[in-house]
């Protein structure tokens, strides 16, 4: 099943506010633990609905590149990837905030590597932002009990702590 492609800053705008519209008003608690899932908690709905929306847009950046300067655009992603009642539904949106123009919502998204929902993400997209200077909150995730997150935070720390 393949979605349309966003192809102009009207229509990323609409589906940023689509995104945001599917968020319970109250954050939502964490669902039990899922077999299928590995152990990690099941996914309400809305982040399903939510995730394929900040996966298009991530293409839209790839597709259209002149899109990735457009600040309108980028602050209206970063709006959602901030947006903590959409909970792991965020994941996507945090993800296509990972290139270089972005890097000035790097202090926006920086405060959730400590959020289990998008740590990982976060961080990921703080590498490929090339974002320096959360060398500190990153070394926490180097405990992280998932392998890629710790793999993630050693790329960052290693690159990006300064020595004493």
């Amino acid at each position: 099943m393949s979605s349309p492609t966003l192809a102009s800053e009207e229509e990323i705008l609409a589906a940023c506010e689509e995104a945001i519209c599917l968020a319970p008003a109250e954050f939502p608690p964490t669902l039990p633990p899922s077999k299928e899932l590995s152990g990690a908690p099941e996914w309400y709905p809305f982040e399903h609905a939510a995730w394929p929306i900040g996966e298009n847009i991530r293409r839209a950046f790839v597709e259209n590149p002149r899109l990735k300067k457009n600040d309108d655009v980028l602050a209206k992603v970063a709006e959602v990837a901030t947006y903590r009642n959409l909970r792991r539904g965020r994941q996507s949106f945090v993800m296509a905030l990972g290139f270089l123009a972005a890097r000035r919502y790097a202090d926006a998204l920086a405060p959730f590597l400590s959020d289990p929902d998008v740590d990982g993400q976060v961080l990921d997209t703080l590498i490929k932002m090339k974002a320096s200077g959360y060398a500190r909150q990153a070394i926490s995730l180097l405990h992280s009990d998932k392998v890629w997150i710790r793999s993630l935070a050693k790329k960052y720390v290693d690159r990006y702590s300064i020595p004493d």
